[in-house]
C-alpha cells in the first residue's frame, strides 16, 4: 500500500470518529439532594433531546424523596456503584450491538445488577437489548415515545426504591 493510500485511510478513519462523536453529546452534570432522602439515584447519560426529556421528568418525579447524581456516561468508571440504590443508565446503541465501553465496563464489574435500569435508545426500537444480565428498555427517539418510556423508566425505578 502506497503512502498516500495510507494517509487517505487514516484521514478516513478520523473523520468518521469525528462523526460519531457529534452524534452524542455530554449531559450537565449535576447533584439535586433533599432533606431526608430515601435513596440515592445516579443518571449516568449521553444527552439528545428525547434523553434530555426523559432525565427532567425522571429528575422531576425523584428529587423529592431521594439524591440524585447525574454524570455523563462516560464517567462510569469513576462511579462507585456500592453509593447507589438505583442506577439508571441511558444509553444510545449504535449498529444494533454496539453500546457504551464505559456502560460495559461498569456492568462487567458489577456483582450484583438488580438496582440498574437501563434505556437504549435505538433506531430500531422493536429490538430487545441485554448486556450483562441487564435487560434494556429500548426506543426509538420520538417524541411520541416519551410518556411511554418515562412510565416504564420509572415504574422500575419505583420497584427498586420499593425493595421488590
Amino acid at each position: 500500500m502506497s503512502i498516500r493510500s495510507e494517509q487517505y485511510i487514516s484521514i478516513l478513519a478520523m473523520v468518521a470518529l469525528a462523526l460519531l462523536a457529534s452524534c452524542t453529546r455530554n449531559v450537565k452534570e449535576t447533584q439535586f439532594t433533599t432533606e431526608n432522602a430515601k435513596f440515592n439515584l445516579i443518571v449516568a447519560a449521553d444527552a439528545s433531546d428525547f434523553k434530555d426529556e426523559i432525565r427532567k421528568r425522571i429528575i422531576a418525579r425523584y428529587s423529592n424523596s431521594g439524591n440524585i447524581d447525574v454524570v455523563n456516561i462516560n464517567k462510569l468508571e469513576n462511579v462507585r456503584p456500592e453509593d447507589y440504590d438505583v442506577i439508571l443508565i441511558m444509553d444510545t446503541c449504535i449498529g444494533c450491538e454496539d453500546f457504551n465501553w464505559s456502560m460495559k465496563d461498569f456492568l462487567d464489574r458489577l456483582e450484583e445488577k438488580n438496582n440498574v435500569v437501563l434505556l437504549m435508545t435505538t433506531g430500531y426500537s422493536h429490538y430487545e437489548y441485554s448486556y450483562g444480565g441487564v435487560d434494556a428498555i429500548t426506543a426509538a427517539s420520538r417524541t411520541a415515545n416519551e410518556e411511554e418510556i418515562f412510565s416504564r423508566l420509572a415504574e422500575e425505578i419505583d420497584r427498586i426504591i420499593a425493595g421488590e
